[in-house]
């Protein structure tokens, strides 16, 4: 409920009385109908794995995965990029548990040692982990929950937005033994609430939460007064999480200000490693990561991440590369990868723009899901729209990158800020005549 009320996009401090938390607006009817449907075609799943036979998976511990998608968490069909990556930070340390992963998105379970996706960890602990008769005690709850759920619907819409968590998730999780799960995993995905899971506190040794990027920490911006589209920070006062893995130490310092919970400093988590070796063949010159504004007014309002501030971010990098090939006689070459596919939530105009660019071969765009990795070691170097990743990436790789933003809306950046951060066609120019020219 509080990732859909006013106050988590709202600078005001988190009320005393939580009852006080509503939503921003109440479930349409036709919402609530899907809801019905959904819990119902649940139950019939649950009865179904009632008398599923016994998994060899049932004296094992557990490790559960929540909120990574379906690209982060599989690469080339398999989940064995995710393995090398958890192994390298040492979340399994040679554990044999049971390691489960939530896709929502996958159907067809992937299986990899002992990682195993699922469409639904509940479901997944209530047919592998629970006795026969435990099954059924815990379904026969859910049935009646179900109907007591929808005596309370009829007279608070809201009940809707804690439908399956009341009705499925607890019960499934308080069917467990004590300390039966050896770690929590989640992501900056479920930074407004974290699974049901978490505040289970007896079942669980430590409960992590892995940021995927380094762009968590507010923009500063000249007009602090204007509404904008912010997390609100009060939230990491009530998370329930024991540990914060974070990529800089800008990140740590910034959470550090409203979070008890222990940060250490990884560098960059991508849930992946390079894929290639030292022998590059194929260079970009110049690499561009940008943020693909939204069509939601009220989500850019304010803000940077509009449409014609995103333009004019791709608009003078490629002039100011046009003006260093037509000084030196250089054929320099602009490389543009997006964070994620552009949808239909998207601006359609920059779409468009990006488009456009590319039929006149000015840019040319890389696939969205290429390994970051191997990209910024092909690159010569890298400039992103602040505060994007792909440049503290680079910054630990020792290539050349920068964030650019010309944008009049921002305070003046600091000159010992690292990694860089340019705000001038003027500055931008001479930053690329520097590191790609050989002036003599």
């Amino acid at each position: 409920m509080f990732s859909k009320s006013k106050y988590f996009y709202s600078t005001r401090k988190l009320p005393s009385n939580t009852v006080k938390i509503m939503p921003l607006e109440f479930a349409r009817r036709f919402s609530i109908v899907k809801t019905y449907l959904l819990c119902a075609l649940l139950l019939i799943v649950y009865f179904i794995s009632i008398f599923k036979f016994k998994s060899g998976d049932r004296g094992k511990n557990l490790i559960l995965i929540y909120s990574l998608t379906k690209e982060q968490a599989i690469r080339n069909g398999t989940t064995e990029s995710l393995r090398v990556f958890l192994d390298s930070k040492g979340v399994l340390s040679d554990s044999d548990s049971l390691t489960l992963i939530e896709i929502r998105r996958l159907i067809r379970c992937k299986r990899y040692k002992t990682l195993r996706t699922t469409l639904d960890i509940p479901l997944s602990i209530f047919s592998s982990k629970l006795s026969i008769r435990k099954r059924l005690t815990c379904w026969l709850s859910m049935f009646k929950r179900f109907y007591i759920i929808i005596k309370v619907q009829n007279k608070n819409r809201q009940a809707a937005l804690i439908f399956k968590e009341y009705i499925f998730d607890e019960i499934v999780y308080s069917a467990l033994n004590e300390n039966c799960i050896e770690k929590l995993i989640t992501t900056q995905s479920h930074v407004a609430f974290q699974p049901l899971i978490f505040e289970f506190k007896d079942l669980v040794g430590k409960r992590y939460m892995v940021w995927y990027s380094s762009n968590s920490i507010p923009i500063k911006y000249k007009e602090i007064k204007f509404k904008r589209f912010q997390i609100n920070p009060a939230i990491y006062k009530n998370m329930c999480i024991d540990e914060h893995w974070v990529w800089t130490k800008q990140h740590k310092d910034y959470l550090g200000k409203y979070s008890q919970a222990r940060i250490i400093v990884k560098k960059s988590m991508m849930f992946y490693e390079s894929e290639i070796s030292k022998d590059l063949n194929d260079i970009y010159d110049i690499v561009i990561f940008d943020v693909i504004p939204h069509n939601d007014m009220k989500i850019t309002n304010n803000s940077v991440y509009t449409t014609n501030e995103m333009i004019a971010f791709i608009t003078e990098i490629l002039d100011s590369i046009t003006n260093l090939n037509f000084k030196h006689g250089t054929k320099f070459r602009v490389y543009l990868k997006h964070k994620r596919k552009i949808s239909k939530n998207h601006s359609s105009y920059y779409s468009d723009f990006v488009s456009t660019k590319v039929k006149s071969k000015e840019i040319n765009r890389l696939d969205h899901d290429q390994n970051l990795y191997d990209v910024i070691k092909r690159s010569k170097l890298v400039i992103g729209f602040p505060f994007t990743s792909p440049v503290v990436i680079g910054c630990e790789l020792n290539k050349p990158a920068i964030f650019y933003c010309s944008s009049k809306l921002l305070i003046p950046s600091r000159k010992s800020q690292t990694p860089l951060f340019l705000q001038s066609k003027k500055s931008l120019y001479a930053y690329l005549e520097k590191k790609l020219v050989v002036v003599k």
